[in-house]
């Protein structure tokens, strides 16, 4: 089993969005805590971007996620064949890049804690994790979050799937805020568009996303179906600095297990936004549940997160029914139409999974989109 080499108060097995949250946030409010974040990769973070809408009303959120934006945009605009609008509600994201050079300076001057990457961990339990070489540590809190954990297909979610390319164009794209949907490209698999974070005036970050029933991400053939909408639109690339790619589950059952040492976090443990396959608004919820308060009550924290999101999952969770067993592929586009002829407030607040009882009414009622199976989704309403 190897020897103790340390004790910690948090042991964070996996340096992705939710465990590198988590450090930053025990940083800022546990300076006295003692982390050991241990990643499989040469580096922590991974190669994502992530992004979220509006301004968040609490000074935590603002002060954890402010330091990793690399770029905001006032405005955001989506497109679809019968609709176009530009949504004055802001838009800032962020990549793997500054949240890994965060968490490199926050260890590079905190006492007592240590980030280690290229680490392998073969065993994790309650109090301790053994890495791959027989190194043993151990810890007062243990925090799993090593990936996703849906690598198969199930019967009980659908797939936000995504292949992207960060480039360097050869003239201007004409571009000054986000482009978050553009549904009127040809529709593959489900609900497809294209999504362009201008970063500058000639580089840009464009994917093509898809919502499907099934996992499976053809990379060529996304790669070349972006190529061809990247050149539709008389753009020409002179540099690919990027690609990015993955597959997200949009569940409609389940939730976050049972809290205990070990925590299982990230996906693989249901901390996720269901109505997006997203999970930061999650992650940082979960971040600041571990981080403020005193440490022998970070379970009941998170507990009450846990129960908290159990309560608000289920209406998003029916909208995934709705959206992948009522609308035939090729019409799952009109769900999103609608939904963006609704108020800014409420869908800033769907996004950031705190939808109000009455956003959930306005949501649901009304005219139902084009293309509705109607008795099966009266069925699922009921």
């Amino acid at each position: 089993m190897g020897i103790v080499t340390h004790h910690y108060t948090h042991i964070l097995v996996g340096a992705g969005l939710h465990n590198g949250l988590t450090a930053l946030a025990l940083r800022q409010h546990q300076p006295d805590a003692r982390v050991l974040l241990l990643e499989r990769g040469p580096r922590p973070a991974g190669n994502h971007t992530w992004c979220f809408h509006g301004v968040d009303p609490d000074a935590d959120v603002r002060a954890l996620l402010g330091p990793l934006v690399e770029h905001t945009w006032p405005r955001q605009e989506v497109v679809f064949p019968d609709h176009r609008r530009v949504v004055e509600t802001s838009y800032s994201g962020f990549t793997s890049a500054s949240l890994a050079d965060q968490l490199e300076r926050a260890f590079a001057d905190w006492p007592g804690s240590a980030l280690m990457c290229g680490v392998t961990v073969a065993e994790i339990g309650p109090d301790h994790v053994v890495t791959e070489d027989g190194r043993r540590f151990t810890g007062d809190l243990v925090i799993d979050a090593r990936g996703p954990g849906y690598q198969a297909p199930t019967s009980d979610a659908g797939y936000q799937k995504f292949y992207g390319l960060d480039v360097e164009l050869e003239a201007p794209h004409g571009l000054d805020h986000p482009l978050l949907m553009d549904a009127t490209i040809p529709q593959i698999e489900g609900f497809r568009f294209l999504y362009v974070l201008p970063l500058d005036d000639r580089r840009c970050i464009i994917e093509d996303t898809r919502f499907a029933l099934t996992p499976t991400l053809d990379l060529q053939r996304m790669r070349s179906a972006l190529l061809a909408e990247i050149a539709r639109r008389g753009w020409r690339v002179a540099r690919e600095r990027r690609e990015e790619h993955g597959v997200l589950p949009m569940t409609w059952s389940g939730g976050p297990e049972p809290v205990a040492s070990p925590v299982r976090a990230g996906y693989a443990g249901g901390w996720l936004h269901p109505g997006t396959g997203y999970s930061l608004p999650v992650a940082v919820r979960f971040a600041l549940a571990v981080a403020r308060g005193g440490r022998d009550q970070t379970l009941e924290r998170l507990d009450a997160l846990r129960q908290d999101l159990t309560r608000r999952l289920p209406f998003y969770q029916r909208l995934n029914r709705l959206l992948f067993q009522c609308f035939a592929p090729e019409d799952m586009w009109n769900v999103f139409t609608r939904f963006y002829r609704k108020p800014e407030a409420l869908i800033e607040r769907f996004y950031a999974l705190r939808a109000t009882p009455t956003d959930r009414t306005r949501i649901l009622l009304g005219r139902p989109p084009r293309g509705v199976n109607l008795g099966r989704a009266l069925a699922l309403l009921r």
